[in-house]
């Protein structure tokens, strides 16, 4: 069984799919965690995507991602997806929380070359994502 979401949200909204869990909590954010040994390329991208729609409805929601464990990886091919393909699912903002170098290093590389068109922030902890989220999304409403 995967650890999908911390223990003080309720899931308002569930999915799983081969690569990830994604659950919309009653804060209004939507986690999404990277299950162990999962490369995410433009295939798990966009199945992904396609969740993201189906869940939101329309509506564009903060979104953090993180990874089961430090196994994950990201291939080139699904970091270009992710940029072409960024304005595919309506979002307020993008939250990055990592636990190792290696996965710091590559988000932080995304946020530098990739330039996103939305905030977009790494973090080391899941508490400072959850209440730059909620920040975010205070802006916008």
């Amino acid at each position: 069984m995967y650890f999908c979401m911390p223990d003080h949200h309720i899931i308002t909204k569930k999915t799983e799919t081969d690569a990830a869990c994604v659950n919309l909590g009653n804060d209004g954010i939507i986690r999404v965690m990277v299950k162990r040994k999962t490369e995410v390329n433009a295939a798990v991208l966009k199945k992904l995507y396609t969740v993201f729609n189906e869940i939101e409805n329309g509506e564009p929601y903060a979104f953090i991602y993180y990874t089961e464990d430090s196994s994950v990886t990201v291939t080139e091919e699904g970091r270009t997806f992710a940029k072409e393909e960024e304005n595919s699912f309506p979002k307020i903002c993008d939250a990055v929380v990592v636990t190792n170098l290696a996965h710091k290093l590559l988000a932080n590389f995304y946020l530098r070359f990739n330039k996103p068109n939305y905030p977009f922030k790494v973090f080391s902890k899941m508490e400072d994502a959850e209440k730059w989220c909620l920040l975010q999304m205070k802006k916008v409403s």
